[in-house]
């Protein structure tokens, strides 16, 4: 099922190796040119201001949930809804509430915590709707190493074999997530 709306989790710098801006400009690309709808931490600044910029310029939409102690009158969108929270907490549930999907791109601290709260929140069935990591460069092989080690060692059950998906290239995990059954 066409996922319309996608929040997208990643850094708000542009990280070291240009090959990270190229794929967040690929997948805003492809989203734009599918009219596909980016959730996003409102921030027009590194990986998510690239990524917004190229979805709003190749015909797709924005919805940006911001944090207010961040917000900045330069953030908006021209004619996109905005929403500020004045706590993370508040900001992730207008992230989750907005999006039909997850995507994980390149990021630090803070899209490590949104992807995880994502993954837990499935788990415990407050919601159904799928997740997938952009694996740019080999960025989550760790991460993806780590889930094995959960399952390995016993601390994540088989149930949960699916629980997130992992692509390398943006056409792939748009099209994992059209095809992914909302959990």
């Amino acid at each position: 099922m066409f996922k319309r709306s996608i929040a997208v989790f990643c850094g708000s710098s542009l990280g070291s190796d240009p090959i990270y801006e190229m794929a967040a400009r690929a997948l805003g690309d492809i989203m734009g040119r599918q009219r596909r709808t980016i959730v996003f931490g409102g921030s027009r600044s590194g990986l998510m201001g690239v990524t917004a910029d190229a979805v709003l310029k190749a015909g797709g939409s924005a919805i940006s949930d911001s944090l207010r102690v961040f917000f900045q009158d330069s953030d908006l969108l021209k004619d996109q809804p905005h929403f500020v929270y004045d706590t993370v907490r508040e900001r992730k549930a207008g992230l989750i509430a907005h999006a039909d999907a997850f995507i994980a791109l390149p990021g630090g601290m803070g899209t490590l915590d949104e992807f995880s709260e994502v993954c837990a929140a499935i788990q415990i069935g407050e919601f159904h709707k799928p997740i997938g990591l952009l694996n740019v460069n080999g960025y989550f092989d760790d991460l993806l190493r780590f889930v094995e080690r959960m399952r390995r060692d016993g601390f994540l059950a088989p149930q949960w074999d699916r629980l997130f998906l992992h692509e390398n290239s943006p056409e792939a995990m748009l099209r994992a997530l059209d095809e992914a059954d909302d959990q």
